[in-house]
């Protein structure tokens, strides 16, 4: 059996991070007809089991609550990375891996080296840094370029979620193909039969019948400014009663801490209150059933590793209005209506065809692929990975 162990730590994961992790988790313990699926042993370290078990977790799934890894302090994560570069192993982190006899730890940013008892599969979830270099500080840069050059070095694997990033990597580091695995992640979908019906919805957001839904969270570069911008822009040419957006996510973004309240100021000025409303952080159920019900939905981001908005509102073959960034446009949604996120009019053109007539509008629409064979692919090219240790052993 093959012991592979995930980190989930609460206050250092994003919830996007946990929700693609937790969701591969689940596709592979599901997978009873798979020779290699059935030999791995899952473990999930935690620091809060409580908040975990809000997740729909597969029984077999052995979760740990163990604050042991994540009390690392810098001196010792800065030992262990001179340990690494010495010795091809870690020293205190190593001791944690011998412990739980881990044979493989994946999508993490831990790195174990070629000497350890186990192999890490690094996942990085995007470049962004590279992108939009003035969202980060001049510390954050060069912490990313050398934790990179040591993951290129010492990690078993690079798990990408997209070829943008692979393409990005290659780009700026030098790095053998065999060394990466796009692994592009989709998700396993509530049934329509099991969502909240739209009565339930409407009384408890108080919805319009028709409405666009945008579900990213409050950070700088998810681009909620370009929507504010064009509903304000309506508003002064008195075309905007028939338009409702409805917004959730987390307010919360370490690298401009007004940014959420700034744009919540902004849409009160401007009287936008009927327009844009915010949700709140609400429950996964709630996500997919708003999506669902929606008329379309839109996710105006600067830069994306992958879109969790849009791989969810596809699988229910929704209208997407997109940024027109590479990974959207690699994403290959059903139906697709694509803006340049700095073009306010580019925006405000379609909010105003859409529900009127969408003559006027650009609807790309790609070959429909069947979900289960995506879904399928996702978990089988993941576990290609385990293939030639088992062969080994």
């Amino acid at each position: 059996m093959i012991k592979l162990g995930f980190f989930i730590h609460f206050n250092k994961t994003w919830l996007g991070g946990i929700n693609v992790i937790l969701n591969l988790i689940n596709l592979i313990s599901e997978k009873t007809n798979s020779k290699i699926a059935s030999k791995i042993k899952i473990i999930i370290f935690t620091n809060s089991k409580k908040k975990l078990r809000k997740f729909n977790i597969n029984k077999k799934v052995e979760i740990i609550e163990n604050n042991e890894l994540f009390d690392f302090n810098i001196l010792l994560r800065i030992i262990d990375k001179i340990y690494l570069i010495f010795f091809g192993k870690t020293f205190f982190f190593e001791k944690f891996l011998i412990k739980y006899k881990l044979n493989f730890i994946s999508h993490t940013t831990f790195i174990t080296g070629k000497n350890s008892y186990s192999k890490s599969l690094i996942w990085i979830p995007d470049f962004q840094y590279l992108h939009l270099p003035k969202l980060f500080s001049l510390r954050y840069k060069m912490f990313k370029f050398i934790n990179i050059r040591l993951y290129i070095k010492h990690a078993y694997k690079i798990l990408l979620s997209s070829f943008a990033s692979k393409r990005d990597l290659k780009k700026y580091y030098k790095i053998l193909d065999k060394k990466i695995l796009v692994n592009k992640f989709y998700f396993n979908i509530p049934p329509k039969n099991k969502l909240k019906n739209f009565n339930y919805l409407k009384k408890k957001y108080r919805l319009s019948k028709n409405y666009f839904y945008l579900p990213n969270q409050y950070w700088i570069h998810k681009n909620h400014k370009v929507v504010i911008d064009a509903l304000k822009s309506l508003k002064n040419d008195n075309r905007i009663s028939t338009i409702s957006i409805y917004s959730t996510g987390s307010k919360s973004d370490y690298r401009n801490p007004d940014h959420f309240f700034n744009l919540m100021r902004e849409i009160k000025e401007n009287n936008l209150k009927n327009n844009f409303k915010y949700l709140g952080l609400v429950p996964y159920l709630d996500t997919m059933s708003l999506i669902y019900y929606s008329s379309a939905v839109i996710n105006p981001s600067f830069f994306e590793g992958w879109s969790s908005t849009v791989e969810q509102a596809n699988a229910y073959n929704k209208i997407l209005i997109l940024s027109n960034i590479d990974v959207h446009k690699e994403q290959r949604p059903n139906k697709a209506i694509f803006f340049n996120p700095r073009n306010i009019n580019s925006l405000k053109k379609i909010l105003l065809n859409f529900n009127a007539s969408k003559k006027n509008i650009k609807i790309i629409k790609n070959k429909k692929i069947n979900f289960k064979v995506k879904l399928n692919k996702y978990t089988e090219d993941y576990l290609k990975i385990f293939n030639k240790y088992l062969q080994v052993k």
